[in-house]
């Protein structure tokens, strides 16, 4: 694989990754070695470390993993992609305010992102984003006839 191709993280993946009690931790970490293997160039979104931080802490009780996550962006082990007007703007188009309350405009920042980024695919484990079009990074990294 080459270095152009390009995966936006959204804060479920992030989650999943560094929260060991998370049902998608194992896929999380499979993902990301491939992900690794394939030398892809990976941008989070600035939206989805707040969103993921603010989870870990609040939602999960799980002040240490947050800790983590700021330490690990204070010290740049994640690339991070500042969203501006022009992302937000976009995501307020991708956003259904009368759709599941579990696709929020954090999701659909992430979607915009990838959209104008073109990136190859979102690394989440959820499927609003194929509605939207985008691949998932599990279909990225799957194995020529390997199960999804």
């Amino acid at each position: 694989m080459s270095k152009e191709h390009l995966i936006i993280v959204d804060a479920d993946a992030l989650i999943s990754f560094v929260y060991i009690d998370d049902e998608n931790h194992p896929r999380a970490k499979e993902i990301m070695r491939r992900l690794s293997r394939m030398h892809v160039n990976m941008l989070f979104p600035t939206t989805a470390v707040c969103e993921a931080v603010t989870v870990l802490r609040g939602k999960l009780n799980n002040p240490e993993d947050a800790k983590r996550v700021v330490k690990q962006f204070q010290n740049k082990d994640f690339p991070l992609y500042a969203v501006g007007p022009e992302i937000l703007r976009y995501a307020a188009e991708l956003y259904n305010p009368k759709g599941s309350k579990k696709n929020t405009l954090f999701d659909a920042v992430v979607a915009a992102t990838a959209k104008c980024l073109n990136a190859d695919a979102v690394f989440s484990f959820d499927e609003w984003y194929r509605k939207t079009g985008l691949r998932l990074a599990s279909d990225f990294v799957r194995q020529p006839g390997e199960a999804a």
